[in-house]
């Protein structure tokens, strides 16, 4: 049923609305998660930049404060002595977080003889060459011959000036000079670092320090030293560094060397730039030791952190706002949903009211025709235009009819308030179809041969019982039968035909139809001929009087006797309705 024009038009002037503020919140929510993605994602990466600089300020720190310790002179014109060095080396081992951190304290002389620290006996000792500083004697060798240019290079005011720091020898290295001002001559202080006291402690310390949680460290941590044979030097858990990997949230260079910067640059990298800075800032300088060898850029040590919960963090800020998003649209799609439905409920709701307007009309109809006959009858009789027998007989059956058709349609709206309560129960029992169908013919006589119609009855010997309820069934057919000749178009021929078949489940059943040759229903109106008060527009244009309870009746009965009602038509050709029960 199609509603009036101005409802239309208030239902499109909702909706569009309606679908406009929807979609600019759903624009909405992708920006403001996007938004807040991006703002996260700044604030992760600022924080794990910072944590990564000041661990590798930390580490560097730990070396620089042997060199700060010992306080040596950058430039010595008189022969030094090197007892002070053994007098600075206990202030520092006494006051030092790891004291171990130096494994050995050399003098290294330019003859190519040198002196070892006796810790114990506090003097410095005659000792041969040490075999861990032969790799660097040529390069010894080589800066004390340039010693007036390591003169202006080591007299800066830096507590690491004039240190060397060799990774391969894992060892600082320093000048002291002595001899005449005309002849002056280069030894070298190194220290042999300990490896392992860096390896077990240090790092490790750092790592907490640094990267603590609430549950333990938040990220996986390694140390990789690189080279020609990469070594990882620490581990927070076994197997991670080996090899690197490819999604770490962040790295650093500890000893502020890189390929692309060169000596004295921090080489930090996370797993995002902020929108405003390409990269990290190219101004922030970490200091490091210079290397005493022209080592390569790759022989450095490299911090490599990754999320231990949830995976790398730009996966997990991606995950966040994909979930964000889901939650975000989830919401609208519910909202839009509702939306919907409270359209379509409003709809249907005006349809119904439509509808059952169309049912008090047709009610009213069908209640005016029988009613007017009854009052007139009487009418005559009271005023004396009856005056035979005969003809009070007459009057007397039409009132009867009339009654009865009055009868009947308080019954079809009681049954169908029955039905749709859920109130409709049936006992079932074994029926005899062909008398069923004779009881409903019996039930439809008078609506038959006002009509004139005539009716070919086709019922097959040896049916099976149908289970069903006697008076249900007859109703159900009586209804059949009335639509049959109500919309039989002046062809005045039904056609009712009973047969057995297999059911849709497997076990036999029985078909009974109901045919007509009269106007037929148009294929748009079929999915609505069972809906209650539903009447087609070429009904209402032919004023064929009815209620369109009949059909909706009949589907509940013969769905409350556990069988079905299906139709099938041809406008202008006519329509068969097939009743379908299991057999008993």
């Amino acid at each position: 049923m199609n509603l009036p024009f101005r409802t239309r038009t208030v239902s499109t002037a909702i909706v569009i609305p309606s679908a406009i503020i929807v979609a600019a919140l759903a624009v909405l929510e992708y920006r403001w998660s996007t938004g807040v993605s991006e703002a996260t994602a700044v604030r992760l990466a600022d924080s794990l930049q910072m944590s990564l600089m000041n661990w590798q300020k930390d580490f560097f720190r730990y070396f620089s404060e042997i060199g700060l310790s010992l306080r040596i002179d950058p430039v010595e014109e008189a022969p030094g002595d090197v007892g002070k060095y053994v007098r600075r080396f206990a202030e520092w081992k006494a006051v030092a977080k790891y004291p171990d951190l130096v494994q050995n304290l050399y003098l290294l002389k330019s003859g190519g003889t040198a002196l070892r620290l006796n810790v114990p006996a506090g003097r410095f000792e005659p000792a041969p060459w040490p075999q861990v500083f032969e790799p660097l004697r040529a390069d010894l060798t080589r800066a004390s011959a340039a010693s007036p240019d390591i003169r202006g290079v080591f007299g800066k005011d830096d507590p690491a000036a004039g240190w060397r720091f060799d990774p391969a020898v894992f060892a600082l290295v320093h000048p002291v000079f002595s001899g005449s001002p005309h002849v002056p001559s280069v030894d070298w202080i190194a220290i042999q670092l300990n490896r392992g006291e860096v390896r077990s402690k240090m790092l490790a310390d750092l790592s907490r320090t640094y990267f603590q949680g609430t549950d333990g460290l938040d990220y996986l941590i390694a140390v990789i030293a690189n080279g020609p044979h990469p070594e990882v030097m620490y581990s927070s858990d076994p197997g991670f560094g080996s090899p690197e990997p490819a999604d770490a949230d962040g790295t650093i260079s500890l000893f502020a060397r890189t390929p692309e910067r060169g000596a004295g640059s921090a080489a930090v990298h996370v797993f995002h730039v902020p929108l405003d800075n390409k990269g990290p800032d190219p101004s922030v300088r970490i200091a490091w030791f210079p290397f005493l060898r022209n080592s390569a850029p790759n022989a450095d040590w490299r911090l490599v952190v990754r999320h231990r919960r949830g995976g790398a963090l730009g996966a997990f800020v991606v995950e966040m706002r994909r979930r964000d998003l889901a939650i975000g649209f989830g919401v609208l799609l519910v909202l839009a949903v509702n939306m919907a439905m409270l359209i379509v409920t409003s709809h249907r709701a005006q349809r119904l009211a439509q509808m059952q307007m169309d049912f008090v009309t047709a009610v009213s109809h069908e209640l005016r025709t029988p009613l007017t006959v009854i009052i007139s009858g009487a009418d005559n009789i009271c005023n004396g235009v009856v005056a035979t027998g005969r003809q009070m007989a007459q009057y007397g059956a039409v009132i009867g009819n009339q009654a009865r058709q009055l009868v009947g349609l308080v019954e079809r709206i009681l049954l169908f308030a029955a039905a749709r309560q859920g109130q409709l129960k049936y006992t079932l029992r074994p029926l005899d179809v062909r008398r069923a169908v004779d009881e409903a013919l019996s039930g439809s006589a008078g609506l038959i041969e006002a009509a004139h119609t005539r009716v070919e009855c086709e019922v097959a010997e040896n049916l099976p019982p149908v289970a069903g309820d006697p008076d249900g069934l007859s109703q159900c057919l009586q209804n059949l039968i009335t639509n049959a000749v109500k919309y039989g178009n002046g062809q005045n021929w039904i056609g009712i035909r009973a047969s057995e078949h297999a059911g849709r489940h497997g076990g036999p059943e029985v078909r009974i139809s109901v045919s007509d040759r009269g106007i037929g229903i148009d294929p748009a109106d079929l999915p609505h001929i069972f809906e209650p008060f539903y009447r087609s527009a070429s009904v209402r244009a032919a004023q064929i009087h009815g209620t369109g309870l009949g059909l909706p009746l009949s589907l509940s009965i013969a769905e409350a006797m556990h069988g079905r009602l299906d139709v099938s038509s041809t406008p202008g050709h006519g329509t068969t309705f097939t009743l379908s029960l299991p057999a008993a």
